[in-house]
């Protein structure tokens, strides 16, 4: 096993001159520039999820399908199985190499939700398209290696929650796109976003040189997308296959004993794809599940407000603005601005409270934004409340986790820990988003051809759905993953080394 540094911000591994370079510098244009970039390609993803959940209901009624939910939850099964495998080929050839491989990946998908003729193309589309989960931390990960030490605490905060004029106007946008030019139009903006972000990023940023020989864990990685597929199908299908049905049991109980099987396996394995040992230290575990959480609610809470924003009153009853896609962004900008200033708070106070005290605010405000929605989502004002103290919340997660896993690892185990921030955000994404349909799947109607129309009743299930898995991921944290010191080695671990780090 792999003992922690007593340094996780130090670098064992001689380094270039560009890198000595540029570790050095304060805030130069070109870092300016080069964490723009950063910001730009962790935007991509959340793009795309927006776009999704606001063409969502253009989609369905194009194809005809009432499977609209497996855009999202294939996209998040997708980069839950891909993140360990980015995160070991990270360690072995460089992070900015894997975060433009995986730029090459989800362009394919761009253009394969943009062409798609048939539904199951615009499906694999999206399972492509969950290379961009990998951003999430490869992003965050280049950061630790490259940027000045005192620098990568806010810079990472920073590169997982936006920057805000990012996220402000791509609602505006998406749904200027979907309403004049159709819903492939975003993949086909998208597509040539990642291209210009990613040349941006050539030019501007160095490659680690950070390395960790190891040999690829292949077994690992079809064990745990296998395992996490059995489980996913029958929770997506059971509403009509039966909850209590052969087949729905018996795929539950094979999902969880390959897992099994994958747990027993990797502790006897030398290089895992994903470390449990690693993985299952207090801070590290705490970070990436509450970091998972505020990342993979906020996408089931937009995919949930794109149905209480854009179905009609007159179809929905009790709910429904009959918003435009344009007119959607009025509720997508508060929730998104909400977490944006809850990202930049965090990077500003982690060093001072520490990650674990910012963590527990947001799940805190996540569980509370959710509550809200369910009891009042039947006018814009209500919804604007609960979205903006859910994104306080969500933005609040998500900035603490790669500080949480910063400061629970060595600086050589970053890459394969890091990525299970990007697993459990798929893994929990693909498990929630499917699990809030499964829900909400038995009170849809079919007015007319085309159109498909949930229960107030299955949604508000939904929402209480999520707060209550926020809920209970905080009472895990306060109960069972709190540090034997306190949380002083958390704070310690982010602080910089005397000496060496540079002022801002």
């Amino acid at each position: 096993m792999t003992t922690r540094s007593e340094d996780p911000l130090s670098s064992p591994t001689p380094v270039t001159a560009g890198a000595v370079s540029f570790r050095s510098a304060g805030w130069t244009p070109r870092l300016v520039l080069s964490l723009i970039s950063l910001v730009c390609l962790v935007e991509s993803a959340a793009f795309v999820n927006i776009a999704t959940n606001t063409a969502l209901p253009r989609i369905i009624g194009h194809f005809n399908t009432t499977q609209g939910g497996w855009l999202v939850t294939v996209a998040a099964l997708a980069g839950a199985a891909s993140s360990p495998l980015f995160g070991k080929l990270a360690d072995l050839y460089g992070k900015r190499r894997m975060i433009l491989i995986s730029l090459v990946v989800a362009g394919l998908g761009e253009i394969l939700a943009a062409a798609a003729p048939a539904f199951w193309v615009m499906i694999v589309g999206h399972v492509l398209l969950g290379a961009l989960t990998a951003l999430l931390f490869l992003c965050y990960s280049l950061i630790r290696d490259v940027y000045p030490k005192k620098l990568v605490p806010f810079a990472a905060s920073v590169s997982v929650t936006g920057m805000g004029l990012l996220l402000v106007g791509a609602p505006f946008l998406i749904g200027v796109l979907i309403d004049n030019f159709g819903f492939r139009s975003v993949y086909v903006f998208n597509l040539a976003w990642l291209v210009v972000t990613g040349v941006v990023l050539v030019l501007t940023t160095p490659e680690t040189s950070v390395r960790r020989p190891a040999r690829m864990d292949v077994r690992g990685v079809l064990l745990l997308a296998g395992g996490v597929t059995l489980i996913l199908l029958p929770v997506s299908k059971g509403a009509d296959w039966g909850w209590g049905s052969a087949r729905v049991i018996g795929l539950l109980i094979g999902g969880a004993v390959v897992l099994a099987v994958y747990a027993l396996l990797s502790l006897r394995t030398q290089e895992p794809v994903l470390n449990l040992r690693v993985l299952f230290r207090r801070t590290v575990l705490f970070g990436v599940l509450g970091g998972g959480m505020g990342n993979s609610l906020a996408l089931v809470l937009t995919t949930l407000l794109a149905l209480l924003a854009m179905t009609p009153r007159k179809l929905g009853g009790t709910y429904g603005l009959g918003f435009s896609a344009t007119h959607y962004a009025l509720v997508t900008v508060p929730f998104t601005l909400a977490s944006v200033v809850a990202g930049i708070a965090v990077g500003v106070l982690v060093r001072r409270v520490g990650p674990r005290l910012l963590m527990y605010l947001g799940l805190g405000l996540l569980t509370a934004g959710s509550l809200v929605l369910v009891s009042a989502h039947d006018t814009l004002g209500k919804i604007l409340v609960a979205c903006t103290i859910a994104g306080l919340g969500s933005g609040a997660a998500i900035a603490s986790m790669p500080n949480l896993v910063i400061a629970g690892t060595s600086e050589s185990e970053q890459g394969a820990m890091s990525s299970a921030g990007g697993l459990s955000s798929g893994l929990i994404g693909a498990v929630m988003t499917t699990t809030v349909f499964a829900i909400m799947t038995p009170t849809a109607k079919s007015p007319a051809p085309g159109v498909l129309i949930y229960g107030d009743s299955g949604i508000s299930t939904a929402l209480l759905a999520v707060a209550g898995v926020a809920f209970v991921t905080l009472l895990i944290g306060v109960l069972f993953l709190r540090p034997r010191d306190g949380g002083s080695t958390e704070k310690q671990g982010l602080a910089p080394v005397e000496g060496t780090a540079l002022a801002v």
